[in-house]
C-alpha cells in the first residue's frame, strides 16, 4: 500500500510540473504577441506623420515648379542676309558643290550635276544647264571619263563684297580618260553665292549664282 501511494504522490508532482510549464509557455506566448502588437501600433502611428510630411512635400515640389521649354525659331518664312550666316556655313556649301562637279565617275557624274544643280540660281542656273549637262556631260560618258579633285584646305579662302560671299578653293585635279590618266592640274575654283528666302531643304537660303575656274599655273 505504501508503495502504491508513493507512485500516487510521483504522479501529481508531474503533473503539477507540466501544468507550470504549461502556464509559462502560455505567458510566454501572450507577450510576444503583444510586443509583436505594440510594434505594429507604433509603425502604424509613425506613418501617419511620415505620410502627412511626404504629402505635404510633394505639394511643396508641385507647387515650386517651373517649366521651361527651348523652342528653336523656325526658319520659315524669312530671307537671311549674307553676313548674318557664319562664314562655315558658305564654305560647306562651296565644298559640297564642288564635290559634285569636279570628282565623278560616268557611272555617277549625271546624278550629281542633277544633285549640284539643285543649288543654282539664275543666270548659273541657264549656264549650268547648257554647258555642264547639255556639253559637260555628254562629253563624260562618251569619252568614259573619270576626274577626281583634291582641294587644298590651306587655300581656301572667302570674301564678302556687294552682299555676295565668295568662296575660292584650290586643289589638284585628275582626268582619266579611256583608263589613261592625264597629268596632274592646278586648279582654282572661286564660288559665288546669296541669299534666297529659306525653307525646308534650305534653311538658311544659301544659292550659287556664278562660278568659275581656271588653271593655276606654278
Amino acid at each position: 500500500m505504501a508503495s502504491a501511494a508513493k507512485v500516487a504522490k510521483e504522479i501529481m508532482r508531474d503533473s503539477q510540473v507540466i501544468d507550470s510549464r504549461g502556464e509559462n509557455d502560455t505567458i510566454r506566448l501572450w507577450e510576444n504577441y503583444r510586443d509583436q502588437a505594440l510594434l505594429w501600433r507604433a509603425l502604424a502611428l509613425l506613418q501617419i506623420p511620415a505620410t502627412l510630411i511626404l504629402v505635404i512635400f510633394a505639394f511643396y515640389l508641385w507647387g515650386s515648379q517651373e517649366v521651361t521649354l527651348n523652342v528653336p525659331r523656325n526658319p520659315l518664312p524669312g530671307l537671311y542676309a549674307a553676313q548674318e550666316i557664319p562664314d562655315t556655313e558658305f564654305i560647306d556649301t562651296a565644298t559640297n558643290f564642288i564635290n559634285l562637279i569636279a570628282t565623278y565617275q560616268p557611272a555617277v557624274a549625271r546624278r550629281q550635276f542633277q544633285k549640284a544643280r539643285e543649288i543654282l540660281k539664275e543666270p548659273m542656273l541657264e549656264l549650268f544647264d547648257r554647258e555642264m549637262i547639255g556639253t559637260e556631260l555628254k562629253a563624260i560618258e562618251n569619252t568614259n571619263r573619270t576626274q577626281l579633285f583634291f582641294v587644298d584646305p590651306t587655300k581656301t579662302g572667302i570674301e564678302r563684297r556687294d552682299g555676295h560671299v565668295f568662296v575660292t578653293m584650290i586643289g589638284d585635279r585628275l582626268k582619266i580618260v579611256a583608263g589613261k590618266q592625264l597629268p596632274v592640274v592646278l586648279t582654282k575654283f572661286e564660288v559665288s553665292m546669296t541669299t534666297i528666302p529659306r525653307n525646308d531643304i534650305n534653311p538658311y537660303g544659301i544659292v550659287i549664282d556664278n562660278v568659275s575656274f581656271e588653271n593655276v599655273v606654278n
